[in-house]
Parts: structure tokens; C-alpha cells; sequence
């Protein structure tokens, strides 16, 4: 009796000795997380005044710290509205505050369509933002920029529009702006948009790259400061081909006409992100 006593109570030490180390190991699992940094993206323009004060200036009072990049719409040269980015009203605001364009292709209807529908699409956001900042000031930025496919999720991306959208993107910029301007896409989706996350993994397999992906997967809704950057909760139950660039938090802050918030990933240098961005020119206010 006494031999079994003594094996239970080893019995029992080594039982709490694992549970030592499965917390600690948990608790520096944490500890190692960390968090990127803020940025923000609106369908409305950056100096829109809330509470009196200009929208870029909300975001930054709300994250701490100026955002780093600020997600603006380019559809065609000929889209109207303020959905649209609008340079003689933003560009100054973004320079002073150096935050850069962060471009995104908004035609979410057409995005479960055929070859040709992405081809014609792109050519219109390739015209629109180039056309808006001009090739030769693009190409004194270094000449790439990353462009990112907004994708809803009603409907989610079709393999044949994404391989039309992203290759017409790279070839029709190159000759567009007579090789002085690449466009490389990437595409932002919800992180449960399995089909939309499928048709880029299919898209890779038949030569299409994408330089990044940018997931919306809202753990607050309204106003937030950056989370801890937790891959359970960021990455696609789809294995990507490519790096998540940024993370979508939390939507709609002071409403649909405010702004998201996001976060770059921190485990990427921050300026191989920066770099695929816009930082707009000296603009006179219009």
C-alpha cells in the first residue's frame, strides 16, 4: 500500500509539472505576439469633418499615432462620387501627415465573372490611378505599387476573373505608363471566404502570383486600437500563396461614412509594405 501511495503522489507531481509548463508555454505564446501598425481605409474622403475635425486626424487621435497608410477607392477615371479617391482634396492632407495610398480596385458585382470581365476591369483601375498621380511621378516613387481587388463575398472571386483582373493589371500598367509603372494585385476578402481565398490558391497554380492578401476579420465593430496580430484569427482556413499584408480589426468607425480600422502585419518589414504604396505629391488644396 505504501509502494502505491508513493507512485501517486509521482504520479501526481509529474501531472502538475505538465500543466506548469502547458501554461507557461501558453502564456509566452502571448507574450510573443505583437501588434502592427494602424492604418485605415474609408469610402469617403480623409478630410471628411467629424466632430469638427478631419478624419485623418480622428483616426490618429484613436490609434495614438499618425496611420501609416489609408485605403482609398480607384474604379475609372470616370466614377463619380466620393467613394472615389480624389487627389485635389486628399493628396495634401496625406502628404503633411505622411501617410501613404493604399489603392483598391471597387467593382465587387463583377468579381464572380469571366476572363474577359477581369481584363476590362482592370484596365480601368490601372487608367484611373495612374492617370490621378501620373506615371512620372509614380515612377519617381520607385515605380511598383501594390493594388488590392475588393472582394465582398457577395459574390466571392471567380478563379477566371482573378486570372484576367491580375494579369491584365501588370501587363496593361507596364504599357499604359510605357514601362515606367507596375501594378501587382492583391486581394482583400472576409477571413471565412473560403471560395474568394480558393480562386487565388487556384489562380497561383495556373502562374497568377499575388503580392498579398488582406483580411477583414472584425473582433470589435466600431472604434478600436490595434489587437494583438493573432494568426488562429487572421489567416484563411485556405493556404495562401502569398503573405497577409494587413488585418481588418474592426469596421466601421464613427459609421458607414467614417473608417475601418487595420493593422499591418507585424512579422513583415514595415517598409516592404510601405514601399508598394502611394505617398501623394504636393497637391494646392482644391
Amino acid at each position: 500500500m505504501r509502494l502505491r501511495h508513493v507512485e501517486a503522489q509521482y504520479l501526481v507531481s509529474q501531472l502538475r509539472l505538465q500543466c506548469v509548463h502547458m501554461l507557461c508555454a501558453i502564456f509566452f505564446e502571448r507574450a510573443a505576439m505583437t501588434i502592427g501598425r494602424p492604418g485605415a481605409d474609408s469610402s469617403n474622403l480623409v478630410t471628411r469633418l467629424i466632430h469638427g475635425k478631419p478624419m485623418v486626424d480622428v483616426a490618429a487621435e484613436l490609434f495614438g499615432q499618425m496611420p501609416v497608410l489609408w485605403g482609398r477607392y480607384f474604379t475609372s477615371v470616370a466614377t463619380s462620387g466620393l467613394v472615389e479617391y480624389r487627389a485635389r482634396r486628399e493628396n495634401q492632407a496625406l502628404r503633411d501627415r505622411n501617410i501613404r495610398v493604399l489603392p483598391i480596385a471597387r467593382q465587387t458585382k463583377h468579381v464572380d465573372g469571366t476572363l474577359a470581365h477581369g481584363n476590362a476591369d482592370a484596365q480601368l483601375n490601372v487608367e484611373d490611378l495612374i492617370k490621378t498621380f501620373s506615371a512620372s511621378y509614380l515612377q519617381s516613387q520607385g515605380g511598383k505599387f501594390l493594388m488590392f481587388l475588393d472582394v465582398e463575398g457577395t459574390p466571392s472571386l471567380s478563379t477566371d476573373y482573378y486570372l484576367g483582373w491580375a494579369r491584365t493589371l501588370v501587363d496593361h500598367s507596364q504599357s499604359f505608363s510605357k514601362g515606367a509603372v507596375t501594378i501587382l494585385p492583391g486581394v482583400y476578402a472576409t477571413q471565412s471566404d473560403d471560395a474568394t481565398w480558393r480562386a487565388v490558391a487556384e489562380a497561383s497554380q495556373r502562374g497568377v502570383q499575388s503580392q498579398g492578401a488582406w483580411i477583414a476579420r472584425w473582433r470589435r465593430r466600431g472604434c478600436a486600437t490595434p489587437l494583438d496580430w493573432d494568426p488562429d484569427i487572421v489567416l484563411p482556413r485556405i493556404k495562401l500563396p502569398c503573405d497577409v499584408l494587413l488585418w481588418q480589426y474592426a469596421d466601421e468607425c464613427h459609421g458607414g461614412d467614417g473608417f475601418d480600422c487595420n493593422e499591418t502585419n507585424p512579422n513583415i518589414d514595415l517598409q516592404d509594405i510601405l514601399h508598394l504604396c502611394v505617398l501623394p505629391p504636393d497637391t494646392p488644396v482644391a
